[in-house]
């Protein structure tokens, strides 16, 4: 019976995608009169006495407006995060000198976690003889238990799951789920487990299993990251073994398929001096193994003229990195009536690593990696991010399994892709903000089995999806969006969005399919934010209409799908 009304809770929660607005966030209070700021305590040298945590159930039963039955039976089934886990992920504790970075970092850490609304982080309390100041740290749960079934749609295709997930497994933050989806590539069952916090030294498990119609794909992930700022050593382990059966598009339709078993191992050491003034800078060093074999199925109609040639590398690499600390609490440009930690920050990250015969590669190549990100706030009501990244090979040999012919054209720069991307908000309104997209992606000799597409799941939402190929694309979007105060049975916060996308391929597909030139659509969205809720940020419902749709292409599409943004 505890199950059953657990599974009509996490119905309700989960379809009606709950949310809070900035006058309904019980937690945010300012620290009691009289008691000094962090960033005064600091300075005055002062020290952490207790430390208190509160948790907040889901809803608030002591408000006359949250106190009604559903309500009620929500709290009760929900399981509670434990003190012990919110304890374990606070970068500070009772009798150190109080840092009011370590606070502010805390907090946002506290806040990525999927089981938790929000965080709040203050000092309550200071004793000015002893000079120390007692700290409270209140966080809001989420509904995280979904036994689900859903459905959704992108680019003319659909897609559904059946699931039993829990993101925060008897209050102790652990993610479990096993669940059964279809979607335009694959029926499987899939399994995962990740535990943040092994033995309470910061130490992260995940694992993965999937047993899909196409083939199995499983996982390893151990490794204890830089979790903080002024963390000063991070190392792990990461395994992947995925076969599965590869789809090359043209035209948004299969255009033939093959199979692939992607082998991957990983193991690295980090080190770092920790936070120096604004910035920390880490050094890595690692090995990799990476291996592709590829294979026709002959179960499948759509056989490729010639299949991909296989690859191995395996290679030591070093790499860098450089971190800012700046960060700006903001709500309702990304979300509906949530906190967002904006990255204002400067970060850049760079790899390199030497794949040689040697260490049982079957060829010669340097492998660079970049990842750069920047942000700006403008004036109060404009802000700008920017990222872009960039991999690829320098081969200096073929890899054995490639036939003759290919030996010139595998060396040189291989296999390499630079995309970036800027995001522009401008905050109209309390409630009504406008926002631009611009992303691209470049390549140079991509490796077959990898497509470069644009298409309804990817950005141009009046399209099917991977509707274009080629060898570089664009996109531009254009949104209008509007934060409403509608908080039916105070359950959703509904938000809307008028859009326009624009967004072209370059350069001819794998099967020299010429590109369709610029292609734009418009349309309108519906909005629900999802705070109470860990299953789920934004649903989306979006139509839209193709403005330079083909003969035989639909003009009208419609989406629907969650993701992590507006």
């Amino acid at each position: 019976m505890r199950l059953l009304r657990a599974v009509l809770c996490a119905a309700v929660l989960a379809g009606a995608a709950p949310s809070a607005g900035a006058n309904d966030r019980p937690g945010t209070a300012v620290a009691p009169p009289g008691v000094p700021s962090a960033t005064e305590l600091e300075a005055r040298g002062a020290t952490i006495g207790t430390v208190y945590v509160y948790v907040q159930n889901i809803f608030d039963n002591s408000d006359p407006r949250e106190s009604q039955a559903l309500y009620r039976l929500a709290n009760d089934l929900h399981y509670a995060t434990r003190e012990g886990t919110i304890r374990r992920q606070l970068l500070f504790t009772g009798g150190e000198r109080l840092v009011a970075q370590r606070l502010e970092e805390s907090e946002r850490l506290l806040r990525t976690r999927p089981y938790l609304n929000d965080a709040w982080i203050l000092p309550v309390a200071y004793d000015a003889g002893r000079n120390v100041a007692d700290v409270a740290v209140t966080v809001r749960d989420v509904w995280t238990l979904n036994p689900s079934i859903s459905f959704g749609r992108a680019g003319g295709a659909n897609h559904t799951r059946f699931q039993i997930e829990d993101k925060n497994l008897f209050g102790r933050g652990i993610q479990a789920s096993v669940g059964r989806s279809r979607d335009v590539d694959r029926t499987g069952t899939v399994f995962s487990y990740f535990d943040p916090d092994v033995g309470r030294e910061w130490v992260q498990l995940g694992l993965g299993y999937a047993d899909n119609s196409d083939g199995r794909v499983k996982s390893l992930d151990l490794e204890r990251p830089f979790y903080a700022l002024d963390v000063r050593r991070a190392g792990g382990v990461n395994l992947l073994d995925d076969h599965s059966t590869v789809s090359r598009y043209s035209g948004g339709a299969v255009a033939d398929q093959f199979e692939q078993q992607h082998r991957r191992f990983d193991a690295y050491y980090g080190w770092s001096d920790g936070l120096r003034g604004d910035w920390t800078q880490r050094w890595f060093a690692g090995a990799r193994y990476d291996e592709s074999k590829f294979a026709r199925r002959p179960d499948l109609a759509l056989q490729p003229a010639a299949l991909p040639p296989e690859w191995r590398y395996a290679y030591p690499w070093l790499g860098w990195q450089l971190v800012e600390n700046r960060y700006l609490k903001s709500e309702n440009l990304d979300l509906i009536g949530r906190t967002e930690d904006l990255y204002l920050g400067r970060s850049l990250y760079l790899e390199l690593g030497y794949s040689t015969p040697a260490f049982g590669a079957d060829a010669a190549a340097w492998l660079p990696r970049a990842v750069a990100l920047a942000g700006w706030q403008l004036d109060p009501e404009q802000l700008l991010f920017l990222n872009a990244s960039f991999d690829g090979r320098v081969a200096r040999g073929t890899p054995r399994s490639a036939a003759p012919a290919a030996a010139s054209a595998g060396r040189g720069l291989t296999n390499t892709s630079l995309a970036a991307q800027a995001r522009y908000f401008w905050r109209l309104t309390p409630h009504q903000l406008f926002y631009a997209s611009l992303g691209g992606v470049t390549t140079s000799r991509l490796d077959s089995e990898r497509q470069v597409l644009l298409g309804g799941d990817t950005g141009l939402r009046g399209y099917p999806l991977r509707f274009q190929g080629g060898t570089s694309s664009a996109l531009l979007t254009l949104e209008h969006r509007v934060f409403t105060d509608w908080y039916p049975l105070r359950l959703a916060r509904i938000g809307g969005a008028v859009f326009f996308d624009a967004g072209r391929t370059f350069g001819r597909d794998f099967l020299g399919v010429a590109p369709l030139g610029l292609l734009k659509d418009a349309g309108l969205g519906i909005r629900v934010g999802n705070n109470r809720s860990g299953l789920g940020n934004v649903l989306h419902v979006d139509f839209s209409y193709a403005l330079d749709a083909p003969s035989g292409v639909k003009r009208y599409q419609v989406t629907v799908q969650t993701q992590d943004r507006f």
